[in-house]
């Protein structure tokens, strides 16, 4: 709209009404006014889309009425500047017509040059002031709903007030659900008495903004790491913005677990070349010395000498599990259904699970595509999880749970016991090689577990509580996107 020109619709079905408006306005030198006349409800309808800047409308109209007519302008155009004007001052019809979105109003007689384009003037920055404050909260919804992170607004009291469809969706709160009754506290979705105390004492103390982290529970039962920044947006109201730090966590995890492997790999293979060679010459020495001590001797020193060489020999054997548990070793690759790798896992510990009287419960998803692994030593993998898990639980009590499910192309697996869970310090070193809670056990087959589910660019993360159980989640790559 240029300000230089403005065009206005006068709709009044008597022309004299129109040349009073007409000469008042000829008398103003800027900005300029261009008038033009509807003389009936029908015509002014017929005229909506020529593009006016502001409306004019006379109270009576025929059949129907000025308030009929501000309806029907402002279906079409929401923040069209409209001033009813009345024959005398009737209050209650002004009020009626504000309500339906008129800007103001002029009673006929009344009014001088001054005063109307004053009022015109008002009328057309108020509906320039709504169209941006329109525009605003256009955008501002737009990034509410289709922003990728949840987003909240709650009140002092952490209830939920408004929420945006990824965070519905993730933790399964509807603020203004239809079936939900009561209100919803965003604490709900909290793991950890700590957090709710921390976000109910930043609330109170009135901060401007604050941060922290909080572990959630999504509506699916997984637990999250949030990263939780409220902000004071007025009194009583804050915006709350929960990124999920679960993906960035599991990457750097993922990482770190590399780098570690990687390290201990370079470690062991430092160790057996320090070590096997010595060893080899202390092995041949005893060998020799068998050979050429006569039998006297040999007989006084008993078994030292086969003493010598068994431990020799399970040293060297130690090493050599050292070392394949922890070097990339050459894959059969090929296609295979991870649910048929899971069933084929099973049979190998079907009699544990019997011996122990273990319930188990499958949990695949139908028709998962196929991965590109090697099958073998993916089995072997899927086994060394599931006996750990085995021996992990009670007898007659204990359940075993095996989940197949497709998430951002990757095919995961998760085997979840109910068993006595793994202590934080045991946790931190599960994958290290000859670590072993287990009284008998090499401390390998976690290790080598690792090794073969990294040779495959995939992931393994362990998840556990002591007393509740343990969920190793493992994820491969797709042979084809899903």
């Amino acid at each position: 709209m240029e300000r230089s020109k403005i065009r206005i619709l006068h709709v009044d079905d008597d022309p004299d009404d129109f040349l009073l408006v007409k000469s008042l306005l000829k008398s103003i030198s800027y900005p300029a006014y261009e008038l033009e006349n509807a003389l009936d409800f029908q015509e002014a309808i017929d005229r909506l889309d020529e593009g006016f800047d502001v409306f004019l409308v006379d109270f009576k109209l025929g059949k129907e009425t000025g308030l009929d007519l501000i309806k029907e302008i402002k279906e079409k155009q929401p923040h069209a500047p409209v001033l009813m004007l009345t024959g005398m001052n009737t209050h209650h019809l002004d009020q009626e017509a504000l309500a339906l979105g008129a800007t103001g109003y002029l009673i006929k007689g009344e009014f001088d040059s001054g005063t109307l384009d004053r009022t015109l003037r008002y009328a057309l920055r108020d509906s320039m002031i709504m169209h941006d404050l329109d525009q605003a909260g256009r955008k501002f919804r737009s990034i509410f709903e289709l922003a990728g992170d949840s987003f909240i607004l709650i009140n002092s009291q952490a209830v939920i007030v408004e929420a945006n469809p990824i965070f519905i969706k993730k933790f399964g709160i509807d603020p203004h659900g239809k079936e939900e009754e009561g209100a919803h506290l965003l604490t709900e979705c909290f793991v950890d008495e700590k957090a709710k105390d921390h976000l109910h004492t930043a609330l109170s103390e009135d901060k401007e903004l604050f941060e922290f982290e909080a572990r959630l529970q999504a509506a699916d039962g997984t637990v999250i790491e949030g990263l939780i920044g409220v902000t004071n947006q007025e009194a009583d109201l804050f915006h709350v913005l929960i990124k999920d730090l679960s993906a960035l966590k599991n990457r750097e995890e993922e990482e770190y677990n590399l780098r570690k492997f990687s390290s201990t790999g370079r470690m062991a293979r430092m160790l057996a070349h320090e070590v096997k060679n010595p060893l080899t010459t202390i092995l041949l020495s005893a060998d020799q010395l068998q050979m050429e001590l006569p039998e006297a001797i040999l007989e006084e020193s008993g078994d030292l000498i086969k003493v010598i060489q068994r431990n020799c020999n399970r040293i060297n054997q130690l090493v050599t599990q050292l070392l394949e548990s922890t070097r990339f070793t050459e894959l059969d690759i090929a296609t295979h259904s991870v649910n048929t790798l899971l069933d084929k896992a099973l049979e190998m510990v079907q009699d544990r699970l019997e011996i122990k009287n273990i319930s188990l419960v499958k949990e695949y998803e139908e028709g998962i595509c196929e991965v590109a692994v090697d099958g073998e030593k993916v089995k072997i993998a899927l086994v060394n999880l599931m006996v750990n898990a085995i021996e992990a639980m009670e007898p007659n009590v204990g359940e075993l749970r095996i989940k197949s499910y497709l998430k951002n192309d990757l095919c995961k697996i998760k085997i979840t016991d109910n068993g006595c869970g793994i202590s934080k310090e045991n946790l931190d070193r599960l994958f290290e090689p000859f670590f072993t809670s287990k009284e008998g056990g090499s401390g390998l087959g976690l290790t080598n577990t690792q090794n073969i589910i990294l040779s495959h660019n995939g992931s393994l993360r362990v998840n556990s509580q002591e007393g509740k159980g343990t969920t190793f989640t493992i994820g491969f790559n797709l042979s084809t996107p899903a």
